[in-house]
């Protein structure tokens, strides 16, 4: 990503310079037709040419610019020979002998300017033709090494147009990968989730199906026991007002005296059939315990367990001490005093 950056600020960086440099051209051409060749100065082609030169020496789109400037200068020189001001003419021919010696005409016009002067102290040829040979040759070698050079930079150009476009086409690679390994995770994150969904939505089930299979096993018994007791149950006759609850008796549970002893809560599993029978026949209960705090630990269990089955059940319920007996609670027709003399 850093190259890919790093090559767009470059390309970036030479489209402006190469606006720059359009420009410039422009203005030279400008110039030239306005014939604005030397003069006046800092507004002028020759300078603009020369700006044109020391920004890209290598540019040969500014030769037919300068040839076509020493064209300029040539008509000149032409019609000021033909005005019979030699000197004005030689002036623009010098300029272009070191400038643009290449500029085709420029030897004729000087042979004609060497004729017209013959008669005069002007110097019949200038300097700078002496060299112009030389001259012509050098100028031949830049343009050779500009064309060279241009051949190169378009080389280098599209060797990084190139590159780009290879960086351009591995980064979308690249995030085509990411964005299909990025998929296939979250599709197997889905599968994941689906799949522990559900196991548990079966083992919900599994465990309501068991529940509700124990509840009808405890019901039925329960129901069993229930009608059990009422089919059996003999009433005994007596005087003692102790004996009412035996006498009175629905049923007859027993309760794990080891579970009370370390009031173990897991009790409350035992007592869910008990519970049901309290509440189908409406009855009220006796605890038959060792201790009061036995009775009193037992009433907050049934109580709680009653709760569950129906919110609006209230126990009725009487103490009875044992010593030797296991404990145990019997239930007993629903009525308003205790079953039991406190």
């Amino acid at each position: 990503m850093k190259f890919s950056i790093l090559m767009l600020t470059l390309l970036l960086g030479s489209a402006v310079q190469a606006a720059d440099l359009d420009i410039l051209l422009q203005q030279i051409k400008t110039d030239i037709a306005a014939k604005r060749l030397s003069t006046p100065a800092g507004n002028n082609a020759l300078e603009r040419i020369d700006a044109f030169r020391q920004a890209a020496p290598f540019d040969y789109r500014v030769l037919p610019l300068i040839y076509e400037w020493g064209d300029t200068y040539l008509q000149l020189a032409n019609e000021a020979m033909d005005a019979g001001d030699v000197r004005r003419a030689n002036g623009y021919l010098e300029r272009v002998w070191q400038v643009a010696s290449l500029t085709p005409g420029l030897e004729q016009a000087q042979a004609r300017l060497d004729q017209l002067a013959s008669g005069t102290q002007v110097a019949t040829a200038p300097q700078p033709k002496k060299d112009s040979a030389a001259e012509a040759e050098r100028q031949r070698r830049m343009a050779a090494a500009a064309e060279a050079e241009r051949a190169k930079l378009e080389r280098e150009r599209q060797r990084r147009l190139e590159e780009a476009a290879r960086q351009q086409q591995q980064e979308q690679q690249r995030a085509l990968a990411e964005r299909k390994q990025r998929e296939e995770e979250e599709r197997q994150r889905r599968l994941a989730a689906e799949k522990a969904a559900a196991e548990q939505r079966l083992a919900e089930q599994q465990a309501a199906q068991r529940a509700a299979a124990e509840q009808a096993k405890q019901a039925a018994a329960v129901a069993v026991v229930t009608e059990t007791t009422k089919a059996t149950a003999q009433p005994e006759q007596s005087a003692a007002s102790d004996n009412t609850a035996e006498q009175t008796k629905l049923a007859e549970y027993p309760l794990d005296a080891a579970m009370i002893v370390d009031r173990n809560r897991d009790i409350t599993d035992s007592l869910k059939p008990i519970c049901q029978a309290i509440l189908d026949n409406d009855a009220s209960v006796v605890i038959h315990a060792a201790e009061r705090a036995d009775y009193r630990w037992l009433t907050v269990r049934f109580t709680l367990c009653l709760r569950r089955l129906d919110r609006t059940f209230r126990l009725r319920h009487s103490f009875a001490q044992v010593e030797e007996a296991a404990p145990h609670i019997t239930l007993h027709p629903a009525r308003s005093l205790p079953l039991v003399s406190q």
